[in-house]
């Protein structure tokens, strides 16, 4: 043993003395490739933390319950159970969900790229009495939690009779409010902080007023800006299991989400189950329940892949300080 160790010692102290005599461009390579592999490394790591539940996902949906409660399957189902998808689409009343779930997501991103674009734009270019209080009051919206205003939002809209319908989640988001809104314009007063005031002296010699500033020459420069807030829009508002199920709580108007909650019950119901199932019952579900899942995460993939490249590069502007 102290033989392989003493040729382990000079082996490492024959490489330390070959990196000794090398030239200077040489040494810098090295130091570039072990740099690289470190690096490539670090990111393999965090890749995989972030990959391993969605494959946790996928194989896991595709499984039978046999195979979910046998403890030899760990990873490979011995067979492809596809029913567990058929079953978690009747489940989730698919086609009537995911329409529910497009509107309010797809509705809101596009209000809130307009209406926080609006609100951005007056507060990042224009200088008035009363901005800072404003800006102040549009941090304290982002800071007070959604919970502490719900139920008086909810009696708001019950007087009006607008529950069970999109309005409670669509009509703030023309305002700029919404779920995160406040966030969304200060991520566009960000941006429109950054352009140079040359380009509106320029478009006002040229004749063009606030609103033609604002379409023709702003909004363009802010194109990365646009793309954050209707990602980040789209996926927070898909994902939201709290304030759409507070308003819209009619089985045929609920999203995927809370639908997805639900989903043992259905289970329940087809089994004829006349109580509550035991834990054993539970568990034949959880296959059924992780197709479920990867049915309403497969639009937000979707989305996100379509829209990777403008979200890195905004999320890098972001970084950047003139």
């Amino acid at each position: 043993m102290t033989k392989v160790f003493n040729r382990i010692a000079t082996f490492f102290q024959g490489l330390v003395e070959k990196y000794r005599n090398l030239g200077y461009k040489a040494k810098k390579k090295i130091s570039f490739i072990i740099g690289r592999i470190f690096l490539y490394y670090v990111l393999i790591e965090l890749a995989y933390l972030f990959i391993l539940p969605f494959i946790y996902i996928l194989t896991t949906s595709m499984m039978s319950y046999q195979d979910y409660l046998d403890p030899t399957v760990e990873w490979i189902p011995t067979s492809f159970e596809y029913k567990n998808f058929i079953d978690a689409w009747i489940g989730l009343s698919y086609p009537r969900s995911f329409l529910n779930s497009l509107i309010t997501s797809l509705g809101s991103a596009l209000l809130q790229s307009v209406s926080c674009a609006i609100i951005g734009y007056a507060l990042g270019r224009f200088k008035f009495k009363g901005r800072n209080l404003l800006f102040l009051l549009m941090v304290l919206v982002l800071l007070i939690p959604p919970q502490t205003t719900i139920l008086s939002s909810y009696g708001m809209w019950a007087t009006f009779g607008l529950t069970n319908s999109y309005a409670p989640i669509l009509v703030p988001c023309i305002f700029g409010l919404g779920l995160r809104g406040a966030l969304f314009a200060l991520i566009y007063m960000y941006f429109f902080q950054r352009i140079p005031d040359a380009m509106d002296d320029a478009a006002r010699i040229d004749g063009a007023g606030p609103f033609r500033v604002f379409i023709q020459i702003m909004l363009p420069l802010v194109k990365s800006a646009i793309s954050i807030v209707f990602i980040f829009s789209f996926v927070w508002h898909w994902n939201d299991n709290y304030e759409a199920p507070t308003y819209m709580f009619k089985n045929e108007m609920m999203t995927l989400q809370p639908k997805l909650e639900k989903i043992q019950t259905y289970y329940a119901e087809i089994m004829g189950y006349s109580g509550e199932a035991s834990d054993f019952d539970k568990a034949m579900t959880e296959p059924m329940l992780f197709a479920g899942c990867l049915l309403v995460m497969i639009p937000v993939l979707i989305v996100y892949v379509a829209g990777q490249n403008k979200l890195a590069s905004g999320i890098e502007r972001l970084g950047v300080i003139e």
